[in-house]
C-alpha cells in the first residue's frame, strides 16, 4: 500500500488461469485477484479450450469459437473484467476505503454472471447499497433515508423483477400512473429526480440503462383543485355529533377533525406512530415526513387535535399505528353520513 497525497494507492495483482470443467474440453477461465496478501478466485463463466488458450498473453488465442462467442468477444470481455477490477480499486482509494475481496466477487457475479435469482434482485440490492454508501457520503438525516427507502419500495411493489434495462419510456409512463395513485404532481417529481439520481450513480458503476431513461422527461403540471371549506360552525356540529363511541364512524369523525386542525392528508394520519407525537416545552408537538410530498414537517398540536390524540395513544393498532385505518373508500363513505348527520349542505 502506498501513500498519495489525495488518496491511498491499493497494490494488487490479478492474472488468469484455466481450471477444469465437468469432465468436458472446455476450461473454466478463471481470474484471481490478490490483495494484501490475501487472494479471491473468481470464475468468469467463460470456457475454452485448453489448446486455444496464451498461458503468456492469458488471452484466447485466434480462431477459437464457443456457441456464438468468439476469441474476438472474449478477449474483449477478458480486458473489461480486468478493468472492473480496477475500478473498483480505485474506487476503494478515492474513497479511503479498505478493499474486500469478498465484496470485489459479489460485484463482479451482479454485474456479469447474471442467474435467474440475481437478475430478480441486482436492482434492489444496488439501490439499497447506494442508500447506504449515500447517506454515509452526504451525512444524509433519518428523513432523507426513509424518502429512498420508501422509493425503494414502490418500485418493489410496481415491478418486483425490475431491471435497468426494464427503464424504457412505457415502463417510466407506467411507474408514474402507479406514484399518481398516492402522490401529487409535485412528490412524483421529487421522487422521480431521486430515482434519477440512483441510476446516475448506477451507469457509473458501470451498470447498463435502457436509453430512454435519458431522455424521459414527464410533464407533469400543477393541478388546479376546486376546494371546499367547513366553516367553524360546521366542524363544530360534526365534532359534537352523538356518536357510539369506538365505532367507525366516531373513529371517522376523530381521524377528520385530527385532519382539520393539523392540515394532514388521510393518507399521512395513516402513517402516523405514536412516536410522530412528541411532548414539547410549551405542549404537544407532531414530526412526520409526508406521504405525498416527501417533506418533513414540525408544528405544535390544537387542543381538540390533543384531545384526539390521548384518546388513541394507549391504543395498540395494526403495524403500531396511532389511529385505526379505515379504507378510503369506507371513511368517504362515513365523512357523507357524518355530513348528512350535522344537516351539512353539499356533496
Amino acid at each position: 500500500m502506498e501513500i498519495n497525497n489525495d488518496y491511498i494507492i491499493h497494490q494488487r495483482g490479478m492474472n488468469y488461469s484455466l481450471l477444469p470443467y465437468s469432465r468436458t474440453m472446455h476450461h473454466m477461465v478463471r481470474l484471481r485477484v490478490t490483495y494484501n496478501g490475501k487472494r479471491i478466485d473468481i470464475r468468469t463463466g467463460i470456457r475454452v479450450e485448453p489448446r486455444f488458450w496464451d498461458k503468456k498473453t492469458q488471452r484466447v488465442k485466434r480462431g477459437f469459437r464457443y456457441q456464438e462467442e468468439t476469441d474476438v468477444t472474449i478477449n474483449a470481455a477478458l480486458i473489461s473484467y480486468v478493468r472492473f477490477v480496477n475500478l473498483y480499486f480505485i474506487e476503494c482509494e478515492r474513497n479511503f476505503r479498505a478493499p474486500v475481496l469478498t465484496d470485489l466477487r459479489d460485484k463482479f457475479n451482479y454485474l456479469y454472471k447474471h442467474t435467474g435469482k440475481l437478475k430478480k434482485t441486482e436492482f434492489f440490492y444496488l439501490f439499497e447499497e447506494f442508500i447506504k454508501i449515500k447517506s454515509g457520503e452526504k451525512g444524509w438525516g433519518k428523513d432523507m433515508v426513509d424518502v429512498y427507502e420508501r422509493l425503494l419500495e414502490k418500485i418493489r411493489k410496481f415491478k418486483a423483477d425490475i431491471r435497468f434495462t426494464d427503464l424504457d419510456t412505457q415502463t417510466l409512463e407506467a411507474f408514474k400512473e402507479s406514484l399518481a395513485e398516492t402522490m401529487y404532481n409535485d412528490a412524483i417529481k421529487k421522487n422521480l429526480s431521486y430515482l434519477k439520481s440512483f441510476i446516475k450513480w448506477a451507469k457509473s458503476k458501470h451498470y447498463s440503462v435502457c436509453e430512454d431513461f435519458e431522455t424521459y422527461d414527464p410533464k407533469l403540471p400543477k393541478a388546479h383543485i376546486s376546494v371546499k371549506y367547513l366553516t367553524l360552525d360546521e366542524l363544530d356540529r360534526i365534532y359534537n355529533l352523538k356518536i357510539e363511541e369506538g365505532s367507525a364512524l366516531d373513529q371517522t369523525r376523530d381521524a377528520f377533525i385530527f385532519q382539520c386542525y393539523t392540515a394532514l392528508r388521510y393518507s399521512d394520519i395513516k402513517q402516523l406512530r405514536p412516536r410522530n407525537i412528541l411532548r414539547g416545552k410549551d405542549g404537544y408537538i407532531i414530526r412526520l415526513l409526508t406521504e405525498k410530498d416527501d417533506d418533513a414537517i414540525e408544528f405544535p398540536l390544537a387542543k381538540r387535535a390533543v384531545a384526539i390524540y390521548k384518546k388513541y395513544s394507549g391504543r395498540i393498532y395494526d403495524e403500531g399505528r396511532l389511529f385505526p385505518i379505515l379504507s378510503n373508500q369506507k371513511y368517504n363513505e362515513h365523512l357523507k353520513e357524518l355530513g348528512r348527520a350535522a344537516d351539512l349542505k353539499g356533496e
